[in-house]
């Protein structure tokens, strides 16, 4: 009998613990759910393992509330939200509601808000934006660092992106404690557009001239657009050798050719007013006489920039023409059933240097990054991240007709585009290196030197018409370049 008293006390007592337990539970609960900010969204978006299910092999996150602002110019302003037809080639393009779509089934409780702008006033949308905390995303904001979040430290928790990429989008700056010396990670690229040549075989066929490949040299550039520069023996119509990129933005080319021959201007300090540059070396000047004498191949309407009236079609005149949208000429191309007819090929090798050997082709991209300002950057983060690596968006890239950044999804490119076209713009993306810029890097830089892109544009504008010469230009240059420095110091 005593037995069972003491059993029964104790049974008592255990349904008091366990009561008050879950009374104490249920309190917990909701004053955790009450204390919800978007600080804690943003440590739940950083850990993503604890998902209640999966979505096409992804991992879903349901226990994530907030919104998301995206803001920028680029891929999601160029299709819209539900696509659009290009009205050159009438391909259909999808839009970025695939992209809502496919986040949605991945963080049903996160709300994207997407604003898009046009490229005429970008920064100045996002700068507003930035300043009035208005955006989480920054659309090709890598290139804004006074706004974007350095995204090292991101990096360093997900060190399986750095094999993944073509391209980092790396800026050089001292703000925020930056050494300028240095390229800091600001963004993701997540599409890339590789500089390719154009080769119309059929003009070379004309000529009795053997169509270059990648093997090719800067000496081969110049030879074979001679050759192909005068009637075609075949047609009798005048053709011309080269076409480069359009005269009003002349420092584009010097981009690549100061890269190709290893022509390097700056020396970067820690800071800027630490930094020194040297426009008048020998191998400036030959930069800037080796474009010169490529011009002289070219149509007479290439300084208007209407000599690309007729390329891409039957009676296309350009033998070689440098495009920096590889995609848009593929598909201009299809669309006139010349496939046959045309080709790309990269860039020569940059003849010496740390990156002697790989293409001088460099890429443009449209980046992805965090906003300085933003109460949600883990959650950005995830984002952009999502963008760079998520199978479904990848495809959807592709079929906005543009070049994924991420090097696993170039095969669902390949199974697009034809090997004579596919074949370089694979060979330019796997040899990037990770820390470069077009932008700014030893040769040359266009943010950082006040007018130091515009003056290249100018005195190669006034070379390719006989009013300038190589010790001239780099005088003009060098002397704007002096004053800018030491405006700085």
């Amino acid at each position: 009998m005593k037995s069972m008293k003491k059993l029964i006390s104790f049974l008592l007592c255990l349904i008091m613990i366990l009561s008050l337990s879950a009374c104490s539970s249920k309190d917990e609960t909701a004053t955790d759910s009450n204390a919800e900010t978007s600080a804690e969204a943003n440590t739940a978006a950083a850990d993503t393992t604890e998902a209640s299910t999966t979505a096409g092999g992804a991992d879903v996150v349901s226990d994530v509330s907030a919104t998301l602002k995206i803001a920028g110019p680029g891929l999601f302003a160029s299709v819209g939200e539900t696509g659009t037809t290009d009205l050159v080639t009438g391909i259909q393009l999808p839009g970025y509601d695939k992209v809502l779509q496919r986040w949605n089934e991945l963080y049903p409780n996160v709300k994207l808000e997407i604003e898009t702008c046009p490229w005429d006033n970008w920064k100045a949308v996002l700068q507003t934006s930035a300043l009035s905390g208005d955006v989480d995303v920054l659309l090709h904001g890598a290139s804004i660092t006074a706004i974007a979040e350095p995204i090292g430290s991101y990096l360093e928790k997900n060190p399986e992106l750095n094999d993944m990429f073509s391209m980092m989008a790396m800026r050089r700056t001292e703000g925020n404690g930056g050494d300028f010396s240095k390229y800091i990670p600001y963004g993701l690229s997540i599409t890339a557009n590789p500089l390719v040549v154009i080769v119309d075989k059929e003009i070379f066929k004309d000529y009795g001239v053997e169509v270059p490949d990648a093997s090719w040299t800067f000496d081969d550039v110049l030879s074979l657009a001679e050759k192909t520069t005068g009637k075609d023996p075949v047609t009798g119509n005048q053709t011309y050798g080269m076409s480069m990129l359009e005269a009003a933005s002349a420092n584009k080319n010097y981009i690549w050719a100061s890269r190709g021959f290893n022509a390097p201007v700056f020396k970067f300090g820690k800071t800027l007013a630490e930094t020194t540059g040297d426009f008048t070396t020998d191998a400036t000047k030959n930069v800037l006489n080796y474009i010169t004498k490529l011009e002289s191949f070219a149509s007479p309407d290439y300084l208007e920039g209407l000599d690309t009236s007729v390329a891409n079609k039957a009676e296309n005149n350009l033998a070689m023409r440098i495009s920096e949208a590889p995609m848009d000429d593929y598909n201009q191309i299809a669309a006139a059933n010349l496939l046959d007819r045309y080709m790309f090929v990269p860039l020569p090798a940059i003849q010496s240097g740390d990156s002697a050997g790989i293409t001088s082709s460099h890429m443009g991209d449209w980046n992805m990054a965090v906003c300085n300002t933003s109460q949600n950057k883990d959650l950005a983060w995830e984002f952009i991240k999502f963008m760079a690596t998520d199978e479904v968006v990848q495809q959807w890239i592709v079929d906005c007709n543009a070049i994924p950044n991420n090097l696993s999804a170039l095969q669902k490119l390949k199974d697009s585009v034809q090997p004579d076209y596919y074949n370089a713009i694979e060979s330019i993306l796997n040899q990037q290196p990770l820390e470069f810029c077009a932008s700014t890097n030893e040769c040359y830089d266009s943010g950082n030197f006040g007018t130091f892109a515009n003056d290249v544009t100018s005195v190669l504008n006034e070379m390719f018409v006989g009013n300038s010469d190589a010790d001239k230009a780099v005088a003009f240059v060098q002397k704007n370049l002096d004053d800018y420095l030491s405006s700085v110091k």
